[in-house]
């Protein structure tokens, strides 16, 4: 009885033994950081260029709305004593009026710019998740991670793929 359970056991050392070095030799690892490729990529730079072309015509109109609210300030503080109580509360109300006006710009703008950013973001990580999967199949990655993940502590420098990736992004979008 004791010559089977060793034989068994021997015999099912054997086998995982045989399993696990079958896969050792074929697992290939890749590493990409994200934050060089958005650093170096030219096709997110293009990106990064036209939301902020957004973000200042959006500024612009938020500073001219501003700047006529100080004017109508200005002017109430100074004719304040010359206008009658009617025409002092009529440019109370319209500076309140402009001034709720501002706020709502102010709210509208920004959601604007954060929906934007994230439809951004969206498609530049659909794009490059497709590079990545092209370069994967290509070189015969079985797993590649983003630096700076949780559980990715080191990596050595030889299994970086972030270059190949800015350069397959990059043409990509050319």
């Amino acid at each position: 009885m004791k010559k089977i359970f060793w034989v068994l056991l021997g015999t099912a050392f054997l086998f995982s033994m045989q399993y696990t070095v079958a896969f050792a030799g074929g697992v290939k690892i890749g590493v990409l950081d994200m934050k060089r490729l958005q650093q170096r990529s030219a096709n997110f730079q293009r990106i990064k260029e036209g939301l902020k072309k957004k973000y200042n015509l959006y500024q612009k109109k938020l500073d001219g709305e501003r700047q006529q609210i100080e004017k109508l300030q200005k002017d109430l503080q100074k004719q304040s004593m010359m206008l009658s109580l009617d025409a002092k509360e009529d440019k109370e109300m319209e500076l309140g009026k402009l001034t709720r006006h501002y706020k709502y710009m102010v709210g509208e703008v920004t959601q604007e710019m954060k929906d934007a950013e994230f439809e951004a973001t969206r498609k530049v990580g659909r794009e490059i998740e497709k590079v990545v999967e092209k370069i994967a199949k290509k070189a015969g990655y079985t797993i590649i991670l983003e630096q700076g993940t949780v559980g990715l502590i080191y990596n050595d420098d030889t299994i970086d793929i972030t270059a190949q990736v800015i350069k397959a992004y990059d043409k990509m979008k050319q």
